[in-house]
């Protein structure tokens, strides 16, 4: 089950990336830039980004670029 949630994470974070026509004004380069190096949980409850695409959790996301909306 683990395997098949890192691959989900995985997945979603190639999606992610490949979505350059994302909201500008939800884009946040220093976000990215902070979230760079550090390594996400496999935990995948999945959560909603400011620019309405769904992540596996705020870490995916926010290594995206992107703001969890609350």
């Amino acid at each position: 089950m683990k395997n098949m949630c890192a691959l989900f994470s995985f997945a979603l974070f190639l999606m992610a990336a490949a979505a350059t026509g994302c909201n500008k004004d939800c884009y946040n380069p220093n976000l990215e830039a902070e979230y760079a190096n550090k390594v996400c949980t496999a935990d995948c409850p999945g959560v909603v980004g400011c620019d309405g695409n769904t992540y596996c959790n705020e870490c995916e996301a926010n290594k995206a670029g992107v703001a969890v909306e609350n």
